[in-house]
């Protein structure tokens, strides 16, 4: 197949134009004047032929010269299995190594880790390079981290990069990474290579995502694309080698008040082949950094899933809660990072729907109540006619207390100007409870708040449904359903307790619907009544979240849900819960960014980043938010604010990281499937001796050069040759 690099200078064909350009306004023209002993000297008709003929030759030549020239410039090659019977190519290549940066490549195996096997063949990889070829080499992480970003012809250069390999963390994707490398290779010489150095293991490779992603790559297979040589540094690694390993911490409330208990979850995972009846080891707790003990492990390493429970207490402030397990093979998933926020109190608005007597008191008291000398919820209570868009952000009680749960308890409807203010307090990462009752109007809220599913309310109102008049009977009044606790913010309750929550009875309620949202846009249904109803839908709006209770939380419609004791519970809970829906930004994804604005604010200037590994970097700050994008390695990220104050977030790890599972022949197969040209090898020498199986390029540019000097030499002498004759040239 024959292929040219630059196609934009085929134009400089139109040159083969210039030598009969040439020759026609070189033509020499004479004046005829017949006299009479011209016939005598007439040319014949056969020579004229042979003049015509030798001229245009001579043309031809001139023509040829110009487009050999020109089709050199182009950078040509021709890619056939012709070539294999002369061996391999001997032409200057361009490559790049890729080197796999996960937490898997820690793994120990024979005293080495992967990381270590991996420098050292691509060591010797570099050392099989010939003068001239230039090398590149990456990192490969949640994408491609350049160590040496730009093809060099410098052998000790790229070996120098090798020591600038960062420890293995994280998770990696592999998709991305290849496709960086091959951007890298897209005006590079004909001769390209992309090597990916590896451990094989199977996940972020031949999972069912990351053969999605393989989707979105250049499939290759094409004469100039790169091969892709993926070579094993671990061909000796257990199929199913014993792992320890923490699962994510999980927290009951995403903040919480000070000096209140919060309850932590994680497990100790156990993955491979173990010694059966085997104890786990020692899981030590830090918070802030500062060891204060260890927590219990339930269970023997026969088991595959080892529950860990722990509770603490907290001072006001951000805290990281830190659980480490003794280290093993593979160190990179024994630790587990997790960011809460402790106020001293959490600042509740509670808007009621009746403007001189107030319904929502069943709830203030409930979160705070009058004998409580240190309540965990500071409760301001206001009438509907006072509620403005300010009051939204001014402070509840005491500087820098700006309400985190706005209550809206049983209003008949809102005005716009009162919707937008809730849209944008939304929006702002602020949440809302709205509890449902007899004032309410359906269609206004239908309208000005649900929005065919384009506004915040989580489901349309569609009727009051039940009867609460005195020949009613309770005990047939529909309860909340336990079995169906599945939701954080409910499992609390799962387990009936005496007068819990699932002895209340709701004679009448509010029927709603999750389903009349344009495109499905509406809240989910987090608990249900005995009858099918739903009880609770919340939806997540901008940075925040709406939460929806149909049924009252006040003496009305005759329900004994304000006079059990587990109404405080609840009240509680869906509190901390909602004040806890910003508790996702300290939490994060790999690749996810920090969003930070301090609280209270303070003006706007440097704030000190200390990522998990390497050294804090100094990030000016002109105005709030901050956005830290550079958060692809797991673990505890801290920032200092000019101010002194210290703020915790934490980038969760790649559980799956932790299942050394390899892949099989059959995963490999179907990677190669989708990627044409992708060939598995072991050592270095491999790509050499492989290259010879499949088509290969040679470069032509130097050929038509020779031919162009060839036919330059041919011109002369055949010009020379013309002159001699007293031909005009």
């Amino acid at each position: 197949m024959f292929t040219v690099l630059n196609v934009a200078l085929l134009a400089g064909f139109a040159a083969v134009a210039i030598p009969p350009i040439v020759h026609l306004f070189s033509r020499k023209r004479f004046d005829e004047i017949d006299w009479a002993a011209m016939q005598f000297l007439q040319v014949s008709k056969k020579t004229k032929r042979k003049v015509f003929v030798e001229h245009f030759l001579l043309m031809l030549i001139r023509m040829v010269i110009v487009a050999l020239i020109v089709l050199a410039l182009t950078a040509p090659t021709i890619t056939s299995t012709f070539f294999n019977r002369f061996g391999t190519p001997t032409g200057q290549r361009d490559v790049v190594i890729v080197i796999d940066g996960s937490a898997s490549m820690a793994y120990t195996h024979e005293g080495k880790t992967g990381e270590d096997a991996a420098k050292e063949w691509a060591g010797r990889f570099i050392d099989t390079l010939r003068v001239g070829d230039r090398v590149a080499v990456y990192q490969a992480r949640q994408q491609a981290v350049p160590l040496l970003g730009t093809l060099s012809p410098d052998r000790e250069q790229a070996r120098n990069a090798l020591d600038l390999l960062t420890p293995p963390r994280g998770g990696i994707d592999w998709p991305a990474c290849v496709q960086t490398a091959w951007s890298l290779l897209e005006t590079a010489r004909p001769e390209r290579d992309i090597v990916i150095v590896t451990d094989n293991q199977r996940h972020s490779w031949a999972d069912e995502n990351s053969l999605s992603k393989w989707d979105l790559v250049p499939k290759g297979g094409k004469p100039n694309d790169p091969r892709i040589w993926v070579a094993n540094i671990a061909p000796d690694r257990p199929l199913d080698p014993a792992n320890l390993s923490l699962d994510p911490i999980l927290a009951g409330r995403g903040v919480a008040s000070a000096g209140r208990e919060v309850k932590f979850q994680s497990a100790v995972r156990v993955s491979g082949k173990v010694k059966a009846g085997a104890a786990p080891g020692k899981v030590k707790l830090e918070i802030d950094g500062r060891a204060v003990g260890e927590v219990p492990v339930k269970g023997t390493l026969s088991d595959t899933l080892l529950p860990i429970e722990f509770v603490h207490k907290f001072t006001p402030g951000s805290h990281l809660v830190t659980l480490v397990l003794e280290p093993d093979d593979l160190p990179g998933d024994n630790r587990q990072d997790f960011g809460i926020e402790v106020l001293p109190s959490i600042p509740v608005l509670i808007i009621n729907g009746e403007t001189k007597s107030r319904g929502g008191d069943f709830l203030r008291d409930a979160l705070a109540p009058a004998k409580d000398q240190t309540p965990g919820f500071l409760v301001r209570s206001i009438g509907i006619d006072e509620f403005t868009a300010p009051i939204l952000y001014a402070d509840v009680k005491g500087t820098g207390t700006p309400p985190r749960v706005v209550v809206l308890s049983n209003i008949a409807k809102p005005t716009k100007e009162q919707n937008e203010a809730i849209e944008k307090y939304l929006a702002d990462g602020g949440s809302v409870f709205m509890a449902l009752g007899d004032r309410c109007d359906a269609a206004t809220w239908n309208r000005v708040s649900f929005r065919g599913g384009q506004g915040w309310l989580p489901a349309r109102l569609v009727d009051v449904v039940g009867n609460d008049d005195a020949t009613a009977k309770l005990d047939d009044a529909p309860k909340p359903q336990p079995a169906g606790f599945t939701h954080p913010a409910m499992e609390i309750f799962k387990e009936p307790l005496p007068l819990g929550i699932h002895t209340a009875y709701f004679p009448k309620r509010w029927k709603v619907d999750t389903t009349a949202g344009a495109n499905g846009a509406t809240g989910t249904a987090i608990a249900s009544l005995t009858n099918g109803e739903i009880f609770l839908v919340e939806r997540g709006v901008g940075r925040g979240r709406a939460l929806l209770v149909t049924v009252p939380l006040d003496n009305s419609w005759r329900t004994n849900f304000h006079t059990l004791p587990d109404f405080v519970r609840f009240a509680h809970e869906m509190t901390y819960y909602l004040a806890g829906a910003r508790s996702a930004e300290r939490n994060l994804a790999p690749g996810q960014p920090i969003v930070f604005s301090p609280r209270p604010t303070e003006r706007a200037a440097a704030v000190t980043v200390q990522p998990p590994e390497g050294p804090a970097k100094v990030l000016p700050v002109k105005q709030w938010p901050l956005v830290f994008d550079a958060t692809r390695d797991p673990g505890a990220y801290k920032l200092t604010t000019s101010g002194g104050r210290t703020y915790f977030f934490a980038v969760r790890s790649d559980p799956q990281e932790s299942v050394l599972t390899p892949n099989s022949e059959d995963d490999r197969k179907k990677v190669s499937e989708i990627v044409k040209g992708l060939q598995y090898i072991v050592n270095p020498d491999d790509i050499e001796s492989k290259k010879g199986e499949g088509p290969q390029t040679r470069e032509l540019w130097w050929l038509l050069l020779l031919l162009v000097l060839a036919l330059l030499a041919g011109e002369v002498w055949y010009t020379r040759k013309l002159a001699q004759r007293g031909q005009p040239l």
